[in-house]
Order: C-alpha cells, then structure tokens, then sequence
C-alpha cells in the first residue's frame, strides 16, 4: 500500500512538472512571437518614416515641468490617449499645460487642476496656477479666444489671461462650430459611415472600410478619420484627399494647426500581452496640401500611451510632451 501512494505521489508530482514545464515553455513561445512581431512593425514604421524623420532633434528649448508639480505616475497621467493633444495649446507667444493632481482629503479622493504657462521664444515658466478640485473631467486647454487668450475645461469652461484662471462658466467663451459631423460605427462586417451635417441642414457622407472610427476637425472644410491603422483627410463634402496606412500600428490624433494646413498623428508600436505595453511611439506631422508626412520624431522617453503634441498656428513648430518634458521642435519641412 505504502509503495502505491509512493508510485501515486511520484507519479502527480511528475506531471506537475510537466505542466509547470508547459506553461513555462508556452509562456516563453508567446513572449518571443510578440517580440518577433513588434520588432517587425517597428520595422516597418521606421522604414516608412525614414525620408521624414528627425534622428536627433535639436529643440528649440526643453522644460521640466517636474520641479512645477507634473505628475509622474500613471494614475495622473495627462498621456492617455485622445485626451494627450487637449493638455496643451500654443498661441503666438505662450504655451500652456494642464495636469491633473489627486489627493486625499478626509479618506475622499479630491482631483485638482494645474496650469503651467510657458514662454514659446525661451522655454521659462511665467506662470504656475492651480485651482481646487474635486474635477471630474479635465483639464483641458485649448487656443485661443478672440482675444488669444487661452482657455479651458475642468467641469465649466475656463477664461485663461496671463496664464490665470480668471472665470468659470457654463458655456464657451469661443463660440459654437455650426459644422457638425456624426460617426455612425459599424462593425467588422459592418464598416463606419462618417456623416458630414452642413449648416443649411443638408448631408454629406463618407464610407470607411473599418468598423471603429474616430474624426477630429482638420479646419470647418476638412477631417481626419483614423480607423484600424489607417488615417484618412476628408473634405466637408465627404469627398477623400488623402489616406494612409500604418498596417498593424497604433494610430491617434495629435492635434492640428490652427491654419488648417498641418495635423499631427502619434504613431505607435505595442508588445503584446496582458497587458499590453508602448514600446516605440513616433509623433508624424502631416501637411494637408501635399498629402503626405512632412516631418516625424521618436518619443524619447515614451509616454504611458500617447505623447503631448499641438502645433503653432503656422504648423511650423511642434510641442511635444512626454516624460515630464516638454519641448519645442522646428519642423525643418
């Protein structure tokens, strides 16, 4: 009997082994085919960029906005996606920053907003102002009033003069855009219609091939619809200019100059797993009349998903933010 629960002991204990075993070596299989495949769409976006991309950019200036209060974690973290470009804004003389701030305040978590302006011909903070939560959505910032002056949203739109927050309010101090643009998502099978409503009440529409689609406004005459790795410029007649592919990457909206000229798309490359992490992150400048990229340079440090950006007026500059940083970048093109 004794001998019997030894063979039955050796026995579990054995395959025990074996399953440890194959998990190890199928956990192994798995990290090398995501490894494998990232390496190759890093490739790929590299060999693409190439006749664009800024290997060791020169910025004009770099600011550390760690000394002011940026945070540093991912929980506060203004590079989430989509909401990346609406962190920060330039105007002819200024740029700004918004960040949120947790803490606790009787075991309750409160949000605070922070704004940080900085002057765009030197990179020196000239002002540092933080308001009193509790935030639920925002900060955001965003260029400019009619008086260019900034302004913002952290739960009520946001006056901004001389990089203070001088009111609140329940509506917007730049008045309503009457262009309006309605994304019916489809499916895999079912791809998007992009739905273009013009002013007089008439339509004009756009059909994507993919099924989950995001538009941002390029000017009152042009959108940018990004969609399974694929961006596309579209007139407001639902008419294409321009698309391009980045088969297998990451794509999100950057912001665009005020001009309408110039838009920037973040372009990422992700290793698999659970979960899934940034490992390569380029910020592409696009020029709407030449149809194609004009400049592109790598994130360097990345940011947690998406890159700060926004460009000048004249789409000739870019700010770019990650890692704490932000910087001022000539775009040479």
């Amino acid at each position: 009997m004794k001998r019997l629960i030894r063979i039955v002991a050796v026995s579990l204990g054995s395959l025990l082994i074996l399953a440890v075993a194959a998990v190890f070596v199928s956990t192994l299989a798995l990290s090398y085919r995501f490894d494998r495949e990232n390496r190759q769409l890093v490739q790929s976006i590299s060999e693409k960029l190439a006749p664009v991309v800024i290997r060791s950019p020169q910025p004009v200036w770099d600011t550390d906005l760690r000394p002011y209060g940026f945070p540093e974690d991912s929980f506060d973290s203004p590079y989430v996606a989509y909401t990346a470009p609406t962190t920060v804004a330039v105007s002819d003389s200024l740029a700004a920053v918004t960040f949120r701030k947790s803490h606790y305040v009787d075991k309750k978590l409160v949000v605070d907003g922070h704004l940080i302006t900085v002057s765009l011909a030197t990179g020196s903070i000239t002002a540092s102002t933080q308001w009193p939560g509790p935030i639920a959505v925002g900060p955001y910032v965003h260029c400019c009033t009619g008086d260019k002056e900034f302004y913002g949203y952290a739960d009520s739109y946001l006056s901004i003069r001389n990089g203070e927050v001088v009111d609140k309010r329940t509506t917007s101090p730049v008045g309503p855009s009457t262009q309006k643009v309605k994304v019916s998502l489809g499916t895999n099978e079912r791809p998007s219609l992009v739905e273009v409503v013009h002013e007089n009440g008439s339509k004009s529409t756009f059909q994507t091939d993919c099924g989950n689609v995001g538009n941002s406004f390029l000017s009152k005459d042009a959108f940018v619809i990004i969609g399974c790795s694929k961006v596309s410029v579209i007139g407001a007649d639902g008419h294409l200019f321009f698309s391009d592919d980045f088969s297998g990457a990451g794509l999100q909206f950057g912001g665009a100059s005020k001009n309408g000229k110039r838009f920037v798309l973040a372009v990422s490359a992700s290793h698999g797993g659970d979960p899934p992490y940034l490992t390569d992150e380029w910020l592409v400048v696009y020029d709407a009349e030449r149809h194609a990229p004009v400049f592109a340079v790598k994130s360097d440090p990345l940011p947690y998903m998406q890159s700060q950006s926004a460009l000048s007026a004249d789409g000739n500059y870019l700010l770019a933010g990650s890692g704490g940083h932000l910087k001022l970048l000539r775009i040479l093109k």
